[in-house]
């Protein structure tokens, strides 16, 4: 007769141990449900703007709340976040405004359940010889568009400061080179990208240029959106806020420590990319100010407001049909793993 090796014997026994444990009435062994894969489709190539989710995964953050959190890159040969998000290739997803609504308005059941930006990097950036700094500066310029639907928000900027539309536009590329050429007088921009440029040209921001931020021309919206099917997060609500639950620790992490959430973009994310790590960094400084302008930001959170006053306004002046915002959003998940990180 052979013996089977010590190694089978040994789970044999463990498993008639188990077995005879219940038999005898007694509680067995209990056995940790397995992580939920939560797959992001992100919007663009991996590198800073992520910085926080690439950190909470290697820290392992989002297990901490029963998710394994998984990503799908984006960039311009990837699809589309929602057209992914559609197709059930990922369950969450990253977007802007005018997408998501017309998404919505095609018949897709898509719910908004946070935002990457408390405060939005949409800005306008002009010269020092004549600053864009308040609404009224606007009359009279020459600003620099990347798209028609550019004239919308600047038109609600003036509405909102009871201004005329006295201005003109024309249309530009993705750099702001054409504003220190004298193109034009002023030039939509965002943030944390655009007076990069500048900057490495030996330029000195509120000194020789000006970035000043749409929101603080009256015009508040809420960039970076993340959203969910209404049915994924009906059957796997638990999953949806751990996940968020993650996020929300992981971009704290990043703020606190933002080399940390540099290095791991520039030396495993995103290490093949041929990203400029002084970039990179610039832009990670730029940018976490905007995730958490104040210590007490309650990150990720929906603003109603925000999304019933100018993102509606632009919405509808672009052709949108807008449903009430509870139809739309869940400001709940938030608020949910919020309570799980107190």
């Amino acid at each position: 007769m052979k013996f089977a090796s010590s190694a089978i014997s040994r789970r044999a026994f463990l498993q008639l141990g188990a077995g005879a444990v219940v038999l005898a009435g007694l509680p067995g062994p209990s056995l940790a449900a397995a992580p939920a894969k939560v797959t992001t489709a992100n919007g663009w190539v991996s590198n800073v703007q992520y910085s926080g989710f690439f950190l909470g995964i290697e820290r392992g953050y989002f297990e901490e709340f029963g998710v394994t959190a998984e990503f799908l890159p984006g960039g311009p040969n990837a699809p589309d976040t929602l057209v992914s998000l559609s197709a059930g290739q990922a369950e969450i997803a990253t977007a802007n405004w005018l997408p998501f609504i017309d998404a919505v308005q095609k018949g897709n059941d898509f719910v908004l359940i946070g935002a990457q930006w408390a405060k939005s990097p949409a800005a306008v950036m002009s010269m020092a010889k004549k600053p864009l700094l308040t609404p009224k500066d606007m009359l009279g310029m020459k600003i620099l568009i990347q798209k028609p639907s550019d004239t919308q928000i600047i038109d609600a900027i003036l509405d909102g400061a009871g201004l005329p539309h006295e201005y003109t536009t024309a249309p530009t590329g993705f750099s702001p080179e054409p504003l220190l050429a004298g193109d034009g007088d002023a030039y939509l921009a965002f943030a944390t990208n655009q007076p990069i440029t500048l900057e490495k040209m030996g330029l000195v921001a509120g000194k020789d240029f000006h970035v000043t931020l749409l929101d603080d021309l009256g015009y508040q919206v809420t960039q970076g959106l993340y959203l969910t099917s209404r049915k994924y997060l009906t059957e796997n609500r638990a999953a949806v806020v751990g996940y968020m639950a993650g996020m929300i620790k992981s971009w704290k992490a990043a703020v606190a420590e933002p080399e940390a959430a540099l290095d791991v973009v520039l030396n495993k994310y995103g290490a093949d990319l041929g990203l400029d790590a002084a970039q990179q960094k610039r832009q990670n400084e730029l940018q976490m100010p905007l995730v958490a302008p104040t210590p007490d930001t309650k990150l990720f959170a929906l603003t109603p407001s925000v999304f019933t006053g100018p993102m509606t306004v632009v919405a509808k002046a672009a052709g949108r049909t807008v449903p009430d915002f509870a139809k739309i959003a869940d400001t709940t998940v938030v608020d949910e793993a919020l309570a799980k990180l107190a």
